[in-house]
């Protein structure tokens, strides 16, 4: 059973059961509110009958000395018995138990106390005689007429039938109001509940594999918070999901090109192996061989120290410290002289930083990677720019005017194995690792590595300091080298 349907039955059983109560309570006071006016009118007609019988016997026994004669008992209880008889009330008078005087319809008769009551007090009862309800109420005059007693007897059938009547109404309405309660409180609790059943839906849809899925609540109470919370949730687990399968699909990309790798070094070293093996060959022709086979050697002996490189900046801490851009440019270029030299192309650094903190080692192995490629992709007689500059933080800037890049080769070119042009990389001994240990450096750094390139125009690669890790003011000393 669901919530709602739970919440629904248990708040209607107990507003019916309170409901019923009430009216059951108000009936209930009403009858005896009702009853208590009919006994205390009884009670008065009853004391007004007996006084005025007792006083009317007393005159004729003090006019006539004697007790008055049955004609004359009967005579006077007649009177009274006819006037209140319109009003459903009978009288009785008896002498030591004796009825002198009656006319107690048969069916009330059998509900008549037969003992006397006690001097001076009276006896009050309400009881049931042939299906219909009575009171019954028995006195003595007393004083000269102490063995007489008169007993009032009031049908009952007109309050028990306006209690039936009222308890009716009460019923009915009862049933009206539980009707419409039952259907308001169920367009309630379904209003209410909704927001349950949205955030059911969402999260059957995010365990089916659908996590953007989002929810919308209007309003300020919980629910709204919770939505809002359901949404930071699945947002963070979308989040999470999509880092999860793009790791996956970096790693199984990363071993499908590891294996395409090695598979061709392999096959070449494998081929001249078994060609200096079986071949009968002249001197030249091994020494050719082997020199084959000792490049192969090298290109994985490259490849397996770039691996080696990038995992370690990955697991690595930086040893951080404030440095000059000239001096690290400097020492970019010291490093890559002999390859600017043999293609003849100038690199010019610029900087109007004094200085900023990073990790050196990291970051001249991030710069000689970009120097590097920039070289590989520029013409013979060409110039690379390298510029350190502040524009709200920090940036460092490769420009080249190479071949550059389609804008699809540029969301690419960062991912392992990647190389833009195959045969030159593969020529150059570039085994598709070297932006990648760039991002990771940028990374670690706090950095973001911004590359746009344009065919035929060259590449600009932005290293920008988006953290707090740098100063928020650097001194702005215009250098040129």
């Amino acid at each position: 059973m669901k919530f709602w349907q739970k919440a629904f039955i248990g708040i209607l059983v107990v507003f019916i059961l309170s409901i019923n109560i009430c009216l059951y309570l108000t009936s209930k006071y009403s009858f005896s509110l009702n009853m208590k006016r009919d006994t205390d009118r009884a009670l008065g007609e009853f004391h007004f009958i007996i006084n005025g019988v007792y006083d009317t016997m007393s005159s004729f026994y003090y006019r006539e000395q004697a007790a008055p004669s049955p004609a004359t008992i009967e005579s006077l209880m007649r009177s009274y018995a006819d006037y209140y008889k319109k009003q459903n009330v009978f009288l009785e008078l008896r002498q030591a138990n004796k009825p002198l005087f009656t006319n107690i319809p048969t069916g009330a008769a059998s509900g008549v106390d037969t003992a006397a009551p006690s001097k001076d007090a009276y006896s009050v009862k309400v009881a049931q005689s042939s299906g219909i309800y009575y009171l019954y109420i028995r006195g003595k005059p007393g004083g000269l007429f102490e063995d007489y007693s008169l007993i009032y007897v009031r049908d009952l059938s007109e309050l028990y039938s306006a209690h039936a009547q009222l308890t009716r109404y009460l019923i009915t309405i009862s049933v009206l109001v539980e009707i419409l309660l039952t259907l308001v409180l169920l367009l309630i609790l379904r209003r209410l509940t909704r927001p349950i059943r949205i955030l059911q839906k969402a999260t059957h849809k995010i365990a089916g594999g659908v996590y953007d899925e989002r929810v919308s609540i209007p309003g300020r109470d919980e629910f709204h918070d919770l939505a809002e919370n359901f949404n930071q949730m699945a947002s963070s687990i979308q989040e999470k999901i999509s880092e999860l399968d793009k790791n996956a699909q970096n790693k199984q990309r990363l071993i499908d090109n590891l294996a395409h790798e090695l598979r061709t070094p392999l096959t070449a070293i494998r081929g001249y192996a078994e060609y200096l093996q079986n071949a009968n060959t002249g001197e030249l022709n091994r020494i050719k061989a082997a020199g084959y086979i000792v490049s192969e050697i090298d290109r994985m002996k490259n490849l397996a120290f770039k691996l080696l490189d990038l995992a370690l900046v990955r697991n690595t801490d930086l040893d951080l410290q404030e440095i000059a851009p000239l001096e690290l440019f400097r020492q970019a270029k010291n490093v890559l002289k002999s390859k600017l030299k043999e293609r003849r192309i100038d690199l010019q650094i610029h900087s109007t930083l004094d200085k900023f903190t990073s990790d050196s080692i990291l970051l001249q192995s991030l710069l000689i990677n970009l120097i590097d490629n920039a070289i590989k992709a520029s013409a013979d007689n060409s110039a690379i720019v390298l510029s350190a500059y502040f524009d709200k933080v920090p940036i460092l800037e490769v420009r080249d005017s190479g071949c550059g890049m389609e804008e699809e080769q540029t969301r690419l070119v960062c991912e392992p194995f990647y190389r833009v042009d195959k045969a030159r990389s593969r020529s150059t001994g570039g085994v598709g690792l070297g932006l990648s240990l760039c991002r990771e450096i940028a990374h670690l750094h706090g950095a973001e590595m911004r590359i746009s390139s344009h065919p035929g125009k060259g590449t600009l690669v932005l290293i920008v300091f988006t953290t707090p890790l740098q100063p928020s003011e650097n001194s702005v000393i215009v250098k040129n080298v």
